[in-house]
């Protein structure tokens, strides 16, 4: 069933560069409403919330959240669902990674990643839930499927998000639940390195979202297999 985007308000997490920018783009081009967030690069985020107006995004705000603080958190769901009412989309995006052997990552570099990448998104749902109409779309990795020897902690945390994507389907059948798992892609977290570009994943992200697809419950989607 493919589903209309113009006018969903859609929150999309990393929206200052990279996947989350170019997401924030290609849903702008559907006519969705954004709220977008950034950590610390408010201006960057401005100048996308600015572009997404050009491309046609009828309202755009940029919010201001730390995925490894529970308050803001909650202030940053806050402030999307005043200005929305409602979330029709919840894109879990943003996340860090450590390129060390894993025997070289500090308690502090495992426990920033943990507590971003997975402790972070799964908080972060939990808290746009009762405010979210229809889907959560959670961008995973290829890494989980094709581990990298340096990025152990990374990898884990995107395991734990294959395994509450699949989860949360079950729980949650009345909304579309998925993982997107992209290879590689040049951003500032992989040294511009990679295999596929921005742009390919966030059009399989909105695909996704307007259901271009035929998929299951939870289904973990491979960028790869639809560029």
């Amino acid at each position: 069933m493919t589903v209309s985007l113009s006018d969903a308000a859609v929150l999309i997490t990393g929206a200052s560069g990279g996947i989350g920018r170019e997401t924030a783009f290609a849903f702008a081009r559907e006519g969705a409403r954004l709220a977008l967030t950034y950590l610390h690069a408010s201006g960057e985020c401005g100048q996308v919330a600015e572009r997404c107006a050009e491309l046609g995004s009828p309202r755009v705000v940029a919010v201001q959240l730390d995925l490894g603080d529970g308050e803001s958190i909650r202030a940053g769901v806050r402030t999307a669902v005043e200005a929305f009412g409602r979330l029709s989309i919840l894109v879990n995006n943003a996340g860090t990674a450590v390129w060390k052997p894993f025997a070289e990552q500090s308690f502090a570099e495992i426990e920033s990643q943990v507590r971003v990448n997975l402790e972070g998104q799964l908080k972060l749902t939990r808290e746009c839930l009762p405010h979210l109409d229809d889907a959560v779309i959670t961008i995973g990795s290829g890494g989980a499927r094709l581990p990298h020897a340096t990025l152990a902690t990374y990898v884990a945390t995107k395991f734990g998000l294959r395994g509450f994507t699949k989860t949360l389907a079950l729980e949650l059948p009345e909304k579309r639940v998925y993982l997107v798992s992209p290879r590689m892609v040049p951003t500032a977290m992989t040294g511009y390195r990679g295999v596929m570009t921005t742009e390919q994943v966030a059009e399989v992200i909105v695909r996704v979202a307007r259901g271009d697809l035929d998929l299951e419950p939870g289904a973990d989607v491979h960028v790869e297999d639809h560029v």
